[in-house]
């Protein structure tokens, strides 16, 4: 097995998961380390995925000659999702003799800024990790460049493992790129992330509350109590972008349907559903009442998630490739962010960047078979001993957790996902909606909270952006 590192220039302007971050309270402040689910990586009784007879961890005859086959990652700096991945490739390495893993790591800014321009050349790897949305993986379908994984994923049951509703999020298209989240399975993730409600169990019930809110009244009603008691309600920060982009689409899936917002960020309608205007009047009547963090415009997601874990602030929206050890973790946990019935259950969910088959791939049976192992239920216990959240749901992840001696919030991250997976509905991240809904998104929201649109001025801005591109989409 053969390791690459690739220019690694920083991390995009799109604030998505893209490995584990570790926020130590015992150190100094926030130590980042690598992104999704765990702080602690102990070691586990458990080790490589064994061959099974479902194909979900193959073994084969060894070629009639050696075969190198390319992998590139996108994950960059992500050490402790870097780490699962290699113990992986060694599994699989075992398991097909004679198949060598060259195994490429670029940062995420690199992989996206070249990833069109290497797909259509000569320098094609056997397998990719890609980017949602259309202004990505649909851009790749429309141009040719990537394969659908169909045959593969019937045949070895991917739906049955991550769930209808993840497969399509993560990688389905139609042929054309034109529609998202239908057609073709062109990506499937093998970690998964989601965005949710950090909560500091220990102020909450020093202001009276027993359990997480489960509702939004509820949370406005412990928000306003929290700033009653000089308690800043809301750890959050708007400086990087997408905390506003979270808050926005976990208010609207509140004053509607997790299914709603699906439908927006497929471009089912070239129109916004008129609750967008609710979610931002919200967004300006919290920010306006002091429940956010002081100085929230000049910090970023992670400054506020530092504090939050040293014991600032009821509540915190980030991300589970983000949580922290903590000297006691019974203080803190993380939950879905509330819903408009306390039944229901959904999040902004998806896998970090999805895995591909290039078009011109020299080894596309071989290359199908990896992402089929690393995606493969066996594969989940290597990804939760390596504080990972496993795309694939195993059936096994309370006891993996146990076993592993994950706890708090990483314990959490790990087992509130398999509930949003199981019981639940799973939402895309909002700016997959177009290629530049983003930073509309991002810096409209920051002029509505900081007061200087309206809510309506906020719609219109997003309307524009969506609507263009929406219809010229449907158009052609």
């Amino acid at each position: 097995m053969r390791y690459t590192t690739i220019g690694r220039r920083g991390h995009s302007s799109f604030l998505r998961p893209r490995g584990a971050a570790v926020i130590s309270l015992a150190a100094v402040g926030l130590v980042l380390a690598a992104c999704s689910s765990g702080g602690s990586s102990p070691e586990s009784s458990s080790g490589a995925p064994a061959p099974s007879s479902s194909g979900a961890a193959p073994t084969s005859e060894a070629p009639a000659e050696p075969v190198e086959l390319r992998v590139q990652s996108g994950n960059g700096g992500s050490d402790a999702l870097l780490a699962g991945y290699e113990e992986l490739n060694a599994a699989f390495e075992a398991a097909n003799p004679g198949v060598t893993i060259n195994f490429e790591v670029k940062s995420f800014t690199e992989l996206v800024d070249t990833l069109s321009l290497q797909l259509s050349g000569d320098d094609v790897p056997d397998v990719t990790q890609v980017n949602q949305g259309y202004g990505s993986l649909g851009q790749l379908v429309t141009s040719g460049l990537v394969a659908p994984m169909d045959d593969i994923a019937s045949a070895n049951d991917w739906a049955g493992r991550q769930g209808e509703a993840l497969i399509t999020l993560n990688g389905r298209f139609s042929p054309d790129g034109k529609n998202m989240g239908a057609g073709e399975l062109y990506g499937v993730s093998a970690t998964g992330a989601w965005v949710g409600l950090y909560i500091n169990k220990e102020i909450a019930k020093s202001l009276g509350y027993d359990a997480a809110p489960t509702s939004l009244e509820e949370m406005e009603e412990m928000l306003a109590k929290a700033k009653e008691a000089g308690i800043p309600g809301l750890m959050f920060g708007a400086s990087d972008g997408g905390e506003q982009i979270w808050l926005m689409a976990n208010l609207l899936m509140g004053y509607t349907s997790p299914q709603t917002v699906t439908d927006v960020i497929n471009g089912v309608n070239e129109q916004l559903p008129p609750e967008m205007l609710q979610a931002a009047e919200t967004m300006q009547k919290w920010a306006e009442a002091g429940y956010l963090t002081d100085g929230w415009a000049a910090l970023d997601s992670t400054e506020v998630l530092g504090m939050f874990s040293e014991g600032e602030g009821l509540f915190a929206l980030n991300g589970s490739w983000n949580v922290f050890q903590s000297d006691t973790p019974e203080t803190f946990g993380l939950v879905p962010f509330p819903l408009a019935s306390a039944s229901d259950i959904g999040a902004i969910a998806s896998g970090d960047l999805p895995w591909s088959v290039p078009t011109n791939a020299k080894n596309p049976d071989l290359a199908k078979k990896y992402i089929d192992f690393i995606t493969s239920p066996e594969a989940s216990e290597i990804w939760i001993k390596a504080g990972q959240v496993p795309a694939t749901i195993s059936g096994n992840e309370q006891a993996l957790v146990e076993a592993n001696g994950l706890v708090g919030v990483s314990a959490d991250a790990i087992l509130q996902w398999v509930n949003i997976m199981t019981n639940g509905t799973p939402i895309g991240f909002p700016d997959w909606a177009t290629p530049t809904w983003y930073d509309t998104i991002a810096q409209s929201s920051t002029a509505l909270m900081a007061g200087e649109i309206t809510p309506q001025e906020f719609v219109d801005a997003l309307q524009a952006d969506y609507g263009a591109f929406t219809a010229e989409r449907k158009a052609s």
